[in-house]
């Protein structure tokens, strides 16, 4: 069984995070997985760069220059979130069928990567997971204004401020559409609540969508004495300290930062004078937070990862909308309890009361209650931080989460699915 992955970028951002984490749990399985990619991190034999240097230094950056030059076209809402409509034929295809594989799996192949015309022609069994709405929508990554256009197929975006149903969203839905309808993939949703939305989309309606999660490895997302783990962070002992990951916090609406400022200005006095914040993805805020706050700077490594969950009291995820974030999944893996809103995915990982809170959505109020409930109750945190590892353990961890892939792939190559795409 020979799989190939496909993702924009090896090891860069959530979705590449977590497909190249599959990735290797497949591998430590006995599965021959590979990965196909625009951009590399490392120099692993298992991961190919797909497409030459004409690709990466011109097709790609004239692709990059086409979608923003139809983005500019456009009244852009307050806060945007990322579109890409891959509008230039990439001719992936032609490489990535020469390639000797059983199941291309895609991942995250939008910013020009994997455009709908080389979509269509891709021939192989094709799984795909869903990392965001890409994969049903008319090209955005998150659907900021609550839109639900993508039921029917797009058009007149509110996302673009466009008022003409056959706008650029529409003509990339359909193109999308039309591949879809010619391989037929497999839809993978790491979440339910974005199976649901693939579920009801006009794009993916016919297709057969299940929900697995993503995965991570529990050896080294694991608990670490705080102490320790305090230690080697250089972070002071005697507080109570809360993390948050702030990367590209100030741009993105969706991660919730100024949700987070609220909430903290929301806290008792008393607890803003105890607690501290620990803050990752980020050397500076554009805001400060209402306490004394430590920034860790970008952390490139799991182990170090890993340190700062471990370090800390409780992990804050104020997101507004998230699919299935791996940093929820992190800190539960090392034993940290999450408090967050239950958007998206978090519901499935974060049992309310159980192994974190989740406040009302978006109320500020709750947050800062969830906040200040686990500041002044260090049994309940422990017992929190107990149960999220245990749930991890059992439902998250590799191997479970590729058991359930290479089955998923056996019944692909048994001949239940057949193999689509153009003769």
């Amino acid at each position: 069984m020979k799989i190939l992955h496909l993702s924009t970028e090896e090891k860069s951002g959530g979705a590449a995070i977590a497909a190249n984490r599959l990735h290797t749990a497949l591998c430590n399985s006995g599965v021959d997985s590979h990965m196909g990619v625009l951009s590399r991190q490392t120099s692993s034999p298992y991961v190919h760069r797909i497409g030459g240097a004409l690709s990466r230094r011109v097709m790609h950056p004239l692709g990059q220059r086409i979608n923003d030059r139809c983005l500019g076209l456009h009244s852009r809402p307050q806060f945007p979130s990322y579109t890409s409509f891959n509008l230039l034929p990439s001719f992936q295809h032609r490489r990535l069928n020469a390639l000797t594989k059983d199941i291309l799996h895609l991942h995250w192949v939008g910013d020009g990567f994997i455009s709908p015309w080389s979509l269509a022609r891709l021939r192989a069994p094709v799984v795909w997971t869903m990392h965001d709405t890409w994969a049903f929508t008319g090209g955005c990554h998150y659907t900021n204004t609550g839109c639900e256009r993508y039921v029917a197929r797009c058009g007149q975006c509110p996302e673009l401020r466009s008022h003409h149903e056959w706008d650029i969203s529409r003509l990339h839905w359909l193109a999308k559409r039309r591949a879809v309808q010619r391989i037929q993939p497999i839809i993978i949703s790491p979440s339910t609540a974005y199976a649901r939305k693939a579920a009801k989309s006009g794009m993916l309606q016919d297709c057969r969508i299940e929900v697995i999660p993503n995965t991570l490895d529990t050896h080294i997302f694991r608990p670490i004495p705080q102490k320790q783990a305090r230690d080697i962070l250089g972070l002071p002992q005697d507080a109570l300290l809360l993390l948050f990951g702030a990367m590209n916090a100030a741009s993105d609406h969706n991660k919730g930062f100024d949700l987070l400022l609220e909430a903290m200005r929301q806290l008792p006095v008393s607890a803003q004078q105890q607690v501290a914040a620990v803050v990752f993805g980020a050397d500076t805020a554009t805001t400060s937070l209402s306490c004394h706050t430590h920034f860790l700077g970008r952390l490139h490594d799991a182990v170090t990862l890993a340190l700062a969950y471990s370090a800390v009291d409780m992990f804050v995820c104020p997101s507004r909308q998230d699919n299935l974030p791996n940093t929820v999944l992190e800190s539960l893996a090392c034993g940290t309890p999450v408090v967050a809103f239950p958007v998206g995915g978090i519901p499935d990982m974060v049992e309310h009361g159980v192994s974190g809170w989740l406040a009302q959505a978006y109320d500020t109020a709750e947050l800062a209650r969830g906040i200040s409930l686990l500041l002044n109750d260090a049994e309940l945190r422990q017992r929190m931080g107990e149960a999220g590892r245990k749930k991890v353990e059992q439902t998250y961890a590799a191997p479970v989460i590729a058991k359930r892939h290479i089955a998923l792939y056996e019944e692909i190559l048994a001949g239940a699915i057949p193999i689509f795409g153009p003769g």
